[in-house]
């Protein structure tokens, strides 16, 4: 019974205080999916979302910094009563307050594990959260002391907003509409007439209001909610927010990129294009002029005129990217949807898109040396380069009538041997495994194996001769003679085989559906389970060195092993966004990619890490050292530059979230220094990096109170 509850409390979610030195890099400042928003002014604008993520903008949306609330728990509301003091809540009863603009966050318990969706404040004093399970908290206190109220049967709660302060509404499942007309002193159940939920309401007026839900549910009221009439939406997507910016000018925002727009108090609503089939989750007028909407893997959207057009205001690659390699510490490239190939130059600082000749989904690419490298995908599809990712040639495998081939995985061995590895489809009612074997660089593939059950996902060479491939059913296959001649190796799991990677030639792991971890200490010839404390499916895995490695998956589930494999710790995840693939090009250099177009670049806690070290970067320019360090509670930071240069400074924690802003303009050449005062930051390691034109680095220092 020990072991039982030890297990199950493992895999409830915790706030990660181990080192994970992850940055974003595309789409920036972070693809977190947002969850809510508040623009208080053109300038000023609020947004959280997934995995602790606080964004702050000064300048309308053109510019976004990512605070540090001190939490990695997913964040759903958020409330700001002026342009300091604000709250943001979030799952297992995560609640955040702020009194200097984000700076700095304090945790408020309020007893309770539950989600809590939504905060409003009428006062900096007055306020309510709710949540899951009817919950309803008041504060009359700024939050430092909560109430539970009565919120009737035990619906989910998703929304609490107030038109003026005596007026409040809150939404839920099952149709749920309570509202106050005393500040939230008291909330009273109304007939919505439907049962479907629903996740938002907005009053532009004490009598008028509109509530919007699941399969485009629009409800309407025109006597403070005594009665509601169903609006036609013309969509059957979940509505999942809504907004007035004036008396008659309002705002839906729903899945699949949809905006609905009304400019007569919600009694019709028209279609406005988004450019996005992202989904929308929250959106916030200022005024009747200036708004914000937020979405799926941190989009955000401006308007300046009332909602009539929107313009993106992060851009960045959102297609998954399933598949990343790199052939040194700058030259890399990641494949995914839609024939989608990036490539880098400079460490990942930036990703350019190259034209790949296809148009279905690549799931794999491998370098055969500094120029070649090919990649795989669906319907026989096989891309190959012969200049370093600048121009690709595309290679339809030639099938049989009937059948079709999906390659899944590919991988060149040291040297120079090529293995793809996939499905065949037939009119057989299951699929049959491919491997093939190339012995030119890729020009030429020779099937090798198309007659097993199953379907294969990776491979992956522990030496020269030996490679293992892994796959659906917990399937392993092994070959020692280069790929000729393949042999079934027994698993000891029916779950899917998604990744394989080898720290030396006899040790490497496997890793799988609902968090399998495979370990052979004999080059493959055995397999023996490991634990992961993660039901999450692992995706991807690779080896910084012969003993440090990291396998990602499901959540934005990020393990780390420092033993070869035989042991994992829990770095990150709890999102609802999966990375599907990692890679290391030494221990200081790896990155992570994933769904919506996610780009993640490890900085390894220990020497200074530079990143964009190309011959155009400035001679001249350079970043010091931070002195005094260790530091406590102030450090001075000095750089210096070779031309006029556009200049940013920022503090960034371990898991790659902004801390502050140290610098940020136009620059005179010369050396400069800043000083930073960390009186209100926890003690740890953080890094500081400088961005100046094209050169950019980065150095670590360490807090110690």
């Amino acid at each position: 019974m020990a072991s039982y509850i030890m297990f199950v409390l493992s895999l409830i979610p915790r706030e990660s205080k181990a080192q994970a030195p992850w940055l974003w890099q595309s789409p920036l400042p972070r693809g977190n999916h947002l969850r809510a928003v508040q623009t208080i002014n053109h300038d000023l604008i609020f947004a959280v979302g997934d995995q602790g993520t606080i964004l702050k903008s000064t300048n309308g949306g053109g510019r976004w910094s990512v605070l540090n609330p001190e939490t990695t728990r997913n964040l759903r509301g958020v409330c700001f009563t002026d342009t300091k003091i604000g709250i943001a809540v979030g799952e297992w009863g995560t609640v955040r307050r702020t009194t200097d603009g984000g700076i700095g966050w304090l945790s408020q318990p309020l007893g309770t594990t539950a989600t809590m969706h939504g905060v409003a404040f009428v006062s900096p004093s007055v306020g309510t959260i709710v949540g899951d399970s009817g919950l309803i908290l008041r504060t009359t206190d700024g939050g430092q002391n909560w109430i539970r109220q009565y919120g009737g049967p035990l619906s989910t709660l998703y929304s609490v907003s107030f038109d003026d302060p005596q007026n409040g509404t809150i939404t839920g499942s099952r149709g749920t509409i309570l509202r106050t007309t005393n500040g939230g002193g008291k909330w009273n159940r109304l007939v919505s007439g439907t049962d479907l939920s629903l996740f938002g309401a907005s009053f532009p007026d004490s009598n008028t209001g509109t509530a919007v839900g699941e399969l485009g549910t629009i409800l309407r009221t025109e006597n403070g909610g005594e009665s509601w009439t169903l609006q036609a939406s013309g969509t059957r997507n979940r509505l999942s927010t809504v907004s007035f910016s004036d008396a008659t000018t309002g705002t839906i925002g729903g899945d699949n990129g949809l905006l609905l727009r009304t400019i007569d108090a919600g009694r019709t609503w028209i279609a406005q294009p988004s450019g996005t089939t992202a989904w929308f989750t929250a959106v916030s007028f200022a005024d009747s002029v200036v708004g914000t909407a937020v979405g799926s893997y941190g989009e955000t959207y401006m308007t300046n005129d009332g909602g009539a057009a929107w313009i993106l205001r992060t851009p960045g690659e959102r297609r998954p990217l399933h598949a990343v390699e790199f052939i040194d510490a700058l030259r890399g490239m990641a494949v995914g949807h839609t024939g989608k190939i990036l490539r880098t130059s400079d460490g990942g600082n930036s990703w350019l898109s190259q034209v790949s000749g296809t148009t279905v989904d690549l799931n794999g690419i491998s370098f055969v040396d500094a120029s070649t490298a090919v990649a795989v995908g669906w319907e026989n599809t096989i891309v190959r380069t012969t200049d370093a990712g600048t121009s690709w040639t595309v290679l339809k495998y030639p099938t049989s009538i009937g059948s079709v081939l999906t390659f899944s995985g590919i991988r060149f061995g040291p040297s120079g041997i090529g293995l793809v590895v996939g499905k065949k489809d037939t009119s057989l009612p299951f699929p049959l495994v491919i491997l093939m074997r190339s012995s030119d660089k890729g020009v030429t593939w020779t099937r090798i194996l198309d007659t097993e059950r199953g379907w294969l996902k990776a491979v992956g060479f522990s030496s020269i001769t030996t490679a293992t491939a892994v796959g659906d059913s917990g399937d392993i296959f092994r070959t020692t003679n280069g790929g000729l001649v393949w042999s079934r190796i027994p698993s000891g799991t029916r779950a899917s085989l998604f990744a394989v990677s080898f720290c030396s030639p006899d040790v490497g792991v496997v890793v799988g559906g609902n968090g399998t971890v495979l370990r052979t200490t004999n080059g493959g010839v055995t397999w023996g389970p490991r634990p992961s404390w993660t039901v999450n499916s692992l995706r991807g895995i690779a080896f910084a060195d012969s003993n440090i490695g990291y396998a990602v998956g499901d959540s934005m589930t990020v393990l780390r092993t420092l033993d070869g494999g035989s042991t994992w710790e829990h770095q990150s995840g709890g999102s609802y966004s999966t990375f599907f693939a990692v890679s290391f090009i030494d221990s200081d250099h790896g990155t992570i990619v994933g769904e919506g177009g996610a780009i993640l670049s490890s900085m390894i806690p220990g020497s200074p890490v530079s990143v964009g070290k190309t011959t155009s970067r400035p001679t001249h320019a350079a970043l010091a050292q931070n002195y005094p360090n260790p530091f406590n509670p102030r450090t001075a930071i000095s750089y210096q530059l070779s031309a006029i240069s556009d200049v940013t400074l920022r503090i960034y924690d371990v898991l790659g979230r902004q801390v502050a802003e140290l610098d940020n303009g136009i620059r005179n050449p010369g050396t400069q220094t800043v000083h930073w005062n960390a009186s209100a930051i926890a003690s740890g390691v953080y890094f500081y990096r400088l961005r100046a034109g094209s050169f950019v680095e980065t150095r670590k220092m360490l807090l110690v109170r």
